[in-house]
């Protein structure tokens, strides 16, 4: 509870230092209005009651007015502040989880149980509508409510300090009962996160245009939906519990001010019906009595919020502290070019498989060499690939970059040195100029975007766009935005790899959506525009790569075969029959 407390202190105080300043600031009048309107009364009704001193009289009126309005002003005027510069927080709170899956380790991205803890941690975030920022409000009200405290408690004393003992017992019972309350309703919550998402994917899939063509071909608008009500059900389970609970606790906080109020009156009647005390200190005790169990029962209220929060904020530090492997291990500066990669007896098995997806692979390969990567699917390119790009480390072995262990070099700048295209490329909906140039340190580079837009076969679609390199790609910022086809996508993706002058080129299945003949012009500029680069293409289309150097043939995991064209062919192995049996396709 403390520790997720001085967290986010330390979290507020780092990023917005007016937000605990407002907070204090508010508390201060939230207390000096309730202990001004359990004394003062007291005073104005014994003036009525003897009627002896108008000047006192209005005196006390306006006091009680005075410190009211001003009170009520400056709490309206703080908690909107506070409210404002809370949201300062909230966004760089929220950017720091968001920058944390951008910045993980890339397998993360496909282990469920990462995805199921930055579900719970978002629970921090948003949890009960309020958020994070209940934790520091309820430390902040802790606070303000011991002056409330200390003026009441010298009332009460006065009164009799066995009555104010036993309201401190039964608020201190009501919260024993709320905090068990609200870590069982945590514990549902927590349960219930990898359901949320599920259903969140599931909901997602049948908003985005991207399934559109599949859902109505296959006719899965009402299978998808039965999945949903499937998970909407199972969440439902849940929230019958927590609403149950809920009600046990609301239904046992009422006993106990129904018990309260009948103590509160039955004690102060009795008094003065025996002349212990007057009608004026009958109305003050009785509001003390009020406003100290109000505030004990807040003060106990936000005790259980904190309580409830930790469960939330376990989750949160889990996630953060998941360690980003890549980016924190040795990070010397990049080996000078040219380039020489090597693979040394590297294995590699995904997490939670038994099986390696890739065995004991050991070549070589340099600037200036252009290579093939084929094999039918399932036989390790992909995961040669990924481990070349480090979105994996090997299992076993090493990669060298110049003889040095690409483990050891600066993550973000050996990103740096390569270019890729995709198979799967994403576009953003941001503009084309954007989708091109991406995060370029230099600035942009408009004739450079122009004449690789041109060179990758976009040049008449490129003159038609209605606000040129400042048209947005899809349609969710301007309804004037463009829609590539798959083909046109995919051109946008390659021009945006070129953009990025790397001196590694990585071409994944770069012409799958593209026709025979812009395959061909493709593969005929890449060829010239990689000149002096290491350039290594992966395809299934084995008739589009005999301008590379060397092909490299995989199967189970391991390099089958390696050469030219022309030596495979000649070899009459994997490659020549793979070949063969695609060349049947034309004839």
């Amino acid at each position: 509870m403390i520790q997720g407390f001085l967290f986010l202190y330390s979290y507020c105080w780092k990023y917005n230092k007016k937000y605990i300043f407002y907070a204090m600031a508010y508390q201060v009048f939230y207390a000096l209005v309730p202990l001004a309107s359990v004394i003062i009364p007291r005073y104005i009704i014994n003036e009525l009651m003897t009627g002896s001193n108008y000047k006192s009289l209005i005196l006390y009126i306006s006091l009680l007015v005075g410190i009211n309005f001003i009170g009520s002003i400056c709490q309206a005027a703080f908690s909107g502040k506070m409210f404002t510069e809370k949201n300062v927080v909230f966004m760089e709170f929220q950017s720091a989880l968001a920058r944390k899956m951008a910045f993980c380790d890339q397998e993360q991205l496909e282990n469920p149980e990462f995805l199921d803890i930055k579900e719970r941690a978002h629970k921090f975030l948003y949890a009960n509508g309020q958020g994070f920022g209940v934790v520091l409000d309820s430390i902040l009200n802790i606070i303000g409510k011991v002056f409330v405290f200390a003026g009441l408690f010298t009332v009460l004393s006065m009164m009799s300090i066995w009555v104010v003992v036993m309201f401190i017992g039964l608020v201190l019972l009501n919260s024993y009962v709320e905090s068990k309350v609200q870590k069982k309703y945590v514990l549902w919550d927590m349960e219930k996160a990898p359901i949320e998402r599920r259903t969140s994917y599931l909901l997602g899939v049948m908003e985005d245009p991207g399934y559109g063509k599949e859902i109505r071909n296959y006719g899965l608008g009402d299978w998808i939906s039965e999945k949903v009500k499937i998970h909407l059900k199972r969440s439902e389970e849940f929230y019958k519990k927590q609403i149950e609970i809920l009600n046990r606790g609301k239904f046992f906080h009422s006993f106990m001010n129904l018990t309260r109020e009948i103590i509160s009156y039955g004690y102060l009647a009795r008094q003065v019906i025996c002349g212990f005390i007057g009608i004026g200190d009958f109305t003050m005790y009785l509001s003390a009595l009020t406003q100290f169990s109000s505030a004990m029962t807040e003060v106990m209220k936000s005790v259980v919020n904190l309580k409830q929060f930790s469960g939330y904020y376990d989750a949160l530090e889990q996630y953060i502290n998941i360690p980003e492997h890549m980016r924190k291990g040795l990070c010397q500066e990049i080996p000078e070019s040219p380039f020489e990669f090597a693979f040394h007896n590297v294995s590699f098995t995904y997490p939670g498989q038994s099986q390696a997806a890739l065995s004991k692979v050991s070549l070589a390969f340099r600037s200036g060499e252009k290579l093939a990567v084929v094999g039918e699917n399932g036989a390790g390119k992909t995961t040669f690939i990924k481990l070349l790009m480090r979105m994996y480390d090997p299992s076993e072995g090493i990669i060298t970059l110049n003889g040095v262990d690409i483990r050891k070099l600066d993550y973000e700048k050996y990103q740096k040195i390569i270019g890729a295209v995709f198979q799967d490329y994403k576009l953003f909906s941001f503009s084309l100029r954007d989708n091109v140039a991406m995060k370029n340190e230099k600035g942009y580079e408009d004739s450079k975007i122009i004449d690789l837009l041109e060179t990758s076969g976009l040049k008449e679609k490129y003159k038609k766009l209605p606000k040129g390199l400042d048209t947005y790609i899809n349609k969710n910022f301007d309804v004037q935005g463009y829609v590539p086809s798959g083909g046109e996508g995919q051109k946008i993706a390659i021009a945006r790899a070129l953009y990025k002058d790397a001196q590694v080129l990585v071409f994944d299945e770069p012409t799958a959506a593209l026709d025979p003949r812009s395959e061909y012009e493709i593969y005929q500029k890449f060829h010239k525009m990689s000149k002096g680069k290491l350039s290594l293409f992966v395809s299934h289309r084995l008739g589009s790569i005999h301008f590379c150097d060397r092909i490299l043939v995989f199967k189970n995991g391991r390099v089958a075969e390696q050469g030219t064209h022309e030596e495979l062919i000649e070899k009459s192995g994997e490659y020549a029959q793979l070949y063969q049996m695609q060349a049947e396709y034309y004839h």
